[in-house]
Formats: structure tokens, sequence, C-alpha cells
């Protein structure tokens, strides 16, 4: 069984309280241009510590922005709901793909290391913001 099937066994009818490691920021094409991602290694079910996968990718909402600059490291607490997708290039009829699970929808959205960061820059600022970050 892969790990993330451990999410498809938590089901999608309740939210569930999940920790994570902070690594970076990235960006993604969105519909509207480039848009902001964050990315959190070691997600575990808070309470039993169980490690449900080794990875989240997640827009950076208002949420995630509201904690500031985040640095490699940071311990992240979330609510959210488990949601199935379908994995693999989509666009291609012979492609393959495949169901996986995410966690979506986060709220409750707190840091719970390190001390008071500064806030993230202005939209216009934050693609130049993450992108120097990346190469660093």
């Amino acid at each position: 069984m892969t790990i993330r099937k451990r999410l498809a066994r938590l089901g999608n009818d309740q939210r569930h309280r999940f920790q994570g490691t902070f690594e970076r920021y990235g960006l993604k094409a969105g519909y509207r241009g480039q848009e902001a991602t964050i990315l959190l290694r070691e997600v575990r079910l808070l309470g039993n510590q169980q490690l449900m996968t080794d990875h989240l990718w997640f827009n950076l909402t208002k949420g995630f922005q509201k904690l500031g600059q985040l640095k490699a490291g940071d311990v992240i607490q979330f609510d959210g709901r488990v949601n199935s997708y379908l994995k693999g290039y989509q666009g291609n009829l012979f492609a393959a793909t495949e169901i996986d699970y995410q966690v979506s929808w986060p709220t409750k959205i707190t840091r719970i290391s390190g001390g008071k960061r500064p806030p993230l820059p202005d939209w216009w600022e934050l693609v130049d913001f993450i992108q120097d970050r990346n190469q660093a």
C-alpha cells in the first residue's frame, strides 16, 4: 500500500488536524498566470502522529500567507479534508492516470515553531520573492 492510501482510509466525510514541515514556496501555471504554492513535508495526522504522506502541495492561500515568511523546518498545523483527484497527464488518451489523495480546504492554519516572521511581499513582488528564494 502506498503511503497516500492512508489518507484514503481517513475518508472525506470529516475534517482532520494535520501537521507538516515547511520545505519551500513554489509557483505553478494557473488560470490567471503564475500562482504561488507551498510545499509541506512529512505530513502527519495530529493525535497519533501517523505519517500520512511524504509531501503535500497547497495553494498559498490567505491562511498560509498570514504566517509570514516561512523558513525551511517550520512546523505548520492545519485542519483539512481528504480529497481524491486524478493524477497524471489528462490531455492524451493513452497517458497513464491514477486516483491519488490529497488534503484540501486547509483552515485553522498555525505555525507552531519559530519566532515572529516578517510578512510576505504583496502579490506583484511575491513571484520574484519565491524565485529568488528557490535559486538560493
